[in-house]
């Protein structure tokens, strides 16, 4: 386990306010700097202007130094921002940065390393000091990590320094073509007992198998349970895994059914998820059209009326 030690650095970036300043770090084998654009951008553009470095985060590879200096300016300026430029003791080189990320409801834990120093177990002593500094001197009583699902390396950082996932979501960066799955990594100061771990619509339908035939048709669900014959209750899960995203059917009269409106986002497969539905029989299909809020949706109603609209970001 990483010793961290901490005093106060006599130059502190003048954006950061006074009662928040970012604070000196030290862990076995690192220092962490409070980020200064002025001094640390022209090392750092090394890290920003890698490939294969940049691959995951929330914008291309930077193309000058001055670009990476604005965004590093840009990020510390943020409220609640605490960013450090990371230094190995060894040898005094720089290698990247840590923090949290300013402007969240929950402090943003990020990192980002220079390609050299992958695979030694860096970010992971750099992440434990950040959240220890968060947790013992900002009093913060949680910290999240929004990593994409396909970055194998940032989630092993995540799960080493005691983050469990929370949930997921679909974003799109400006710079890439298509949607991609995130999932949100988190841990509290203190033991956090989650009651309520999902989070499931009831709707009801004259005719539980029958739509939940459409369903399954429509959106390539499956049917996790039925209870009844015929059937009076049924569990229709989105995805092939045991649990997940889904909706519960319960059977009542026509005249007595409250149509609804419900929320699916989805990442890749939006258009074949549309082919999908029109070939399902679904009524009332209307075609995908790109929202004024960021988001590409198409909708369908099942036969009582309700309507389930399928979103993507555009």
């Amino acid at each position: 386990m990483s010793t961290i030690t901490t005093c106060w650095r006599g130059r502190v970036f003048a954006a950061i306010d006074e009662e928040r300043r970012t604070m000196y770090l030290e862990t076995s084998r690192l220092e962490l700097l409070p980020l200064d654009p002025d001094e640390h951008t022209e090392a750092l553009h090394e890290v920003y202007g890698n490939p294969a470095v940049m691959r995951w985060w929330t914008c291309p590879p930077l193309a000058s130094v001055e670009q990476t200096r604005q965004v590093l300016a840009e990020e510390g300026t943020r409220p609640g921002a605490a960013l450090w430029t990371l230094r190995r003791t060894a040898d005094r080189s720089v290698i990247g940065m840590a923090g949290l990320l300013g402007g969240v409801a929950i402090p943003g834990l990020t990192w980002i390393l220079a390609e050299q120093a992958w695979g030694h177990g860096f970010a992971t002593e750099a992440a434990t000091a950040v959240i220890d500094h968060a947790f013992t001197h900002m009093g913060h009583g949680r910290v999240e990590a929004w990593v994409e699902s396909t970055n194998a390396r940032s989630i092993a950082v995540c799960r080493k320094v005691g983050l469990s996932e929370r949930g997921r979501l679909v974003q799109r960066y400006e710079h890439r073509e298509r949607p991609h799955e995130m999932i949100v990594f988190g841990r509290a100061s203190r033991p956090d007992p989650i009651s309520v771990v999902h989070l499931q619509p009831v709707v009801q339908v004259a005719d539980v198998t029958a739509t939940a035939t459409l369903l399954c048709a429509a959106l390539a669900a499956r049917v996790s349970f039925t209870v009844g014959e015929p059937a009076d209750m049924a569990g229709i899960v989105l995805g092939p895994w045991s649990t997940g995203p889904g909706v519960r059917l319960v059977r009542c009269s026509p005249s007595t059914c409250a149509p609804v409106e419900i929320g699916l986002d989805v990442g890749s497969g939006f258009a074949e998820l549309y082919q999908s539905v029109l070939g399902s029989g679904a009524v009332h299909v209307e075609p995908p059209v790109d929202q004024p809020w960021g988001r590409r949706e198409f909708a369908f109603r099942l036969p009582e009326g309700h309507r389930i609209v399928v979103s993507t970001p555009n």
